[in-house]
């Protein structure tokens, strides 16, 4: 079946509603959870509605969080997320973190106490839109050991960077320190698909294209990716105080997470005027894609053009819901008390877009 983007904002909101959530923090994570979908990165969209879900039946994730400044040093604040939803908590502190950011010319917002944070572009998208450069990362639930180790102690671990532009898209990478995201591994778990080698491996360290067997992500480019994770990690957590390590709650126990954040925002108008700087960044976006193409390439694109891209093309055509995936939504809202007067997506779907 296939939805569009405004379906989808209503139907997350209109479920999150149902499960306590406030009408503006609701609005929020509808937002960004669509944001992913319509970018094309399936892995933060309905798919990880359902996790966040079922965290909240299970009370492992907190509907109604009292989200507060613990320390306020000016161009450097310390929040506590109440082991909320860290798409709710990034997005408080994004909009503190500009104000001060305009005022100061960089502001660094870090949390702790918080769960996972969504599809990273959305931020990155959101600072270029207001002109600010970011630097956002973020440590999660254990996916991934040591490189040389057995136990899972390290997380995807993203990193978001983003530049405005003038005329060219805005630079915005997003990147998690994993060759993939856990949520491809499960969204191929429950469409019954083989993952592809290179992913994960067993608990033995084998490596695995069964996706109920894959215990350990591979961190992007072995050992450098594995340097990567550990330092997202140090940022996000000895910073804020968040948990690390063997200290974040289980990912297969439902359990808090407990995991941090780290935000770094930069006002390009205080090295230079704003004007300038765009021209600055255009004219180097053009000089990369100008360049000679390889063999068997047609064009240069630089980091976030394709998720622009495939926005504007899901926008047009709208995202499919899978058979699986539908029936696990419209299950987890009965679960959750919602009665959408059937028993089915269709049903559930139709609720919250009449």
């Amino acid at each position: 079946m296939k939805i569009s983007r405004d379906q989808e904002l209503n139907l997350i909101k209109g479920i999150l509603l149902g499960a306590n959530y406030s009408e503006e923090d609701a609005d929020t994570i509808s937002k960004v959870v669509t944001h992913s979908d319509f970018t094309g990165v399936y892995s933060h969209g309905l798919s990880r509605l359902t996790r966040y879900l079922r965290q909240i039946d299970v009370g492992a994730l907190n509907p109604e969080p009292h989200m507060e400044m613990v320390l306020d040093g000016g161009a450097i604040m310390v929040f506590d997320g109440d082991n909320g939803s860290g798409i709710v908590s990034v997005n408080r502190a994004y909009d503190e973190c500009i104000k001060r950011a305009k005022q100061y010319g960089v502001a660094i917002a870090v949390g702790r106490r918080n769960a996972n944070i969504g599809c990273g572009s959305y931020y990155g998208w959101r600072a270029a839109k207001d002109d600010m450069a970011l630097l956002l990362c973020c440590n999660t639930y254990a996916f991934t050991a040591p490189f040389g180790g057995a136990d899972r102690m390290i997380g995807t671990n993203p990193i978001v960077f983003a530049l405005p532009t003038g005329e060219a898209l805005p630079l915005v990478l997003d990147i998690s320190t994993t060759n993939v995201a856990m949520g491809k591994i499960q969204a191929h778990e429950r469409e019954g698909k083989e993952i592809p080698l290179g992913w994960a491996s067993d608990y033995e360290g084998n490596p695995t294209t069964d996706p109920s067997k894959a215990y350990a992500l591979t961190p992007v480019a072995n050992h450098k990716g594995y340097g990567l994770a550990v330092m997202v990690d140090a940022l996000s957590t000895l910073f804020s105080g968040a948990a690390f390590g063997s200290n974040i709650g289980l990912f297969s126990k439902l359990e808090p997470e407990n995991t941090g954040f780290f935000m770094l925002m930069i006002d390009p108008s205080k090295f230079m005027p704003l004007d300038e700087f765009k021209a600055n960044a255009d004219e180097y976006i053009r000089m990369m894609k100008a360049s000679r193409k390889a063999p068997g390439f047609d064009e240069i694109f630089m980091p976030g053009e394709l998720e622009f891209k495939a926005f504007d093309r899901f926008l047009e055509s709208g995202i499919d819901v899978s058979e699986a995936l539908q029936a696990e939504l419209a299950a987890l809202a009965k679960k959750l008390g919602i009665d959408y007067g059937g028993d089915d997506f269709e049903a559930l779907l139709k609720h919250f877009n009449n």
